[in-house]
């Protein structure tokens, strides 16, 4: 049973539960392990937040639940989504992810010791590892797009982190499609669990289109968009893929940015994701990894700028749009037989339309209005950790620019002194040579003959 307080916070901002969080929210408080199978945009966060929160132990000062995201934008994201519950019943959260300060991680560990963590699965080998992470009193690990991060490029770090744990009293999985052997499941983390599934599909308010382009021609039409200030999340296969098209945007000075390079830090792709959100950028660049997971109220469209390899990436882009039941679109830029394989890996319900700029003008229309009419609770409800990150590393680099310029002039003012010591020691060296100029000079001559005359 959900905790009231809880239950009272979700009815302020939801009227009814999703089919998941009906499915799930018994379950999960029971103890039972599942695997939550529900499109993009349903509500899957709460679905395992609200139960897990409502059977933590408030007395134990220990980390009780570990959530695992595939990427840093998602385990961001899914803290930032709990936060506001996990403070009604006064449980604190921690978010371990790569590329933001390691150290005030670890120190923020052990000085508030949170009920719940959440974080990539190399952060948190690297706590537990340090002995930041304790995780003697855990009791429920949360896999959340559990087909991202129980796979066999994973698995070394994944035997890891099962041996690392104790004897867990529940395990539960979330993701939009399935994938995932559920026997090394049961193998890792000791629990079978069952799916549940609900909706499995794409939603019903996505239009989903095609325009046939070449290579070449793929960057006008992203171009385009731009030119319109059209907002649209655009995906790519390859990085390589990303940055060719970003320096071409770029080029027609369009505002775009990315979350898929990885070698951007953390820092970088919050900031581009936070500008999208709030409506300063145009374009979003993306690859499937960085994108897994992101929530972004009210977005218009989505573009495949290179057409996925299968429909399990497919249903994972296109959710990023007509999250919650709204209107969406997704366009897919690609040659003949692109768009021709696509309609046959596509199911019966998904019907593939000519795109049409009118059309694509009319969403955005809506879109920002949503937006504007959001943007205050989208501000309150911006990720505390990023934000104060972001302050934290504006004033690292005040202060290294300020230890910058007390170096120089430090520096500037031993080099001052040595001047001053050299000019010195050239003065009295002339001094003294022209003493003993004038006491050779004197030589032999009485002592009142060598004073300066009295001026007459």
């Amino acid at each position: 049973m959900i905790l009231p307080e809880l239950a009272n916070l979700f009815y302020e901002h939801f009227q009814e539960e999703t089919p998941i969080q009906k499915a799930l929210f018994d379950r999960m408080t029971a103890g039972e392990s599942v695997f939550g199978l529900a499109p993009t945009g349903s509500g899957k966060t709460l679905a395992f937040a609200l139960p897990v929160l409502s059977k933590i132990d408030l007395t134990a000062k220990q980390s009780q639940v570990l959530i695992l995201a595939p990427s840093q934008e998602l385990g961001a994201q899914l803290a930032q989504v709990i936060r506001p519950y996990a403070s009604e019943v006064g449980v604190k959260v921690a978010a371990l992810i790569g590329g933001a300060n390691g150290k005030r991680q670890a120190d923020k560990l052990k000085k508030e010791k949170p009920a719940i963590v959440v974080g990539t699965l190399g952060r948190i080998l690297t706590m537990i590892d340090g002995g930041a992470l304790k995780t003697k009193h855990l009791k429920t690990l949360i896999v959340d797009e559990a087909d991202a991060t129980l796979t066999e490029e994973h698995q070394e770090d994944l035997n890891i982190l099962a041996n690392a744990l104790p004897e867990l009293d529940q395990v539960a999985l979330f993701s939009a499609t399935s994938g995932v052997d559920l026997a090394w499941v049961k193998e890792l983390f000791g629990h079978s669990v069952k799916p549940v599934s609900v909706e499995n599909q794409a939603p019903k308010t996505i239009e989903h289109t095609y325009l046939h382009v070449d290579a070449k021609a793929n960057h006008k039409v992203l171009i385009e968009l731009a030119r319109r200030h059209q907002q649209a999340l655009v995906f790519f296969n390859t990085i390589g893929a990303l940055v060719a098209a970003q320096a071409a945007l770029r080029h027609e000075h369009a505002s775009v940015m990315s979350v898929g390079n990885n070698e951007k830090s953390h820092l970088k792709r919050a900031d581009a994701l936070q500008s999208f959100k709030k409506g300063k950028l145009d374009l979003l660049l993306a690859t499937d990894v960085a994108a897994r997971g992101l929530d972004i109220l009210g977005l218009p469209l989505v573009v495949n700028a290179q057409i996925p390899n299968n429909l399990t990436t497919y249903l994972h882009r296109t959710g990023r749009t007509g999250r919650a039941g709204l209107a969406g679109q997704v366009l897919n830029l690609g040659n003949d037989h692109d768009i021709r394989k696509l309609k046959q890996n596509l199911p019966e319900e998904i019907n593939l339309e000519k795109f049409e700029w009118a059309k694509v003008d009319e969403k955005q229309q809506e879109a920002k209005k949503l937006q504007e009419a959001s943007a205050t609770v989208a501000d309150d409800g911006a990720d505390l950790d990023m934000k104060q990150q972001l302050r934290v590393e504006k004033k690292q680099a005040v202060n290294r620019l300020d230890g910058k310029n007390r170096k120089a002039d430090k520096k500037n003012r031993q080099k001052q002194s040595e001047e001053k010591r050299e000019l010195t020691a050239k003065e009295a060296a002339k001094s003294k040579k022209k003493h003993q100029a004038r006491k050779k000079k004197n030589k032999g001559k009485p002592k009142w003959a060598s004073r300066p005359q009295d001026s007459k």
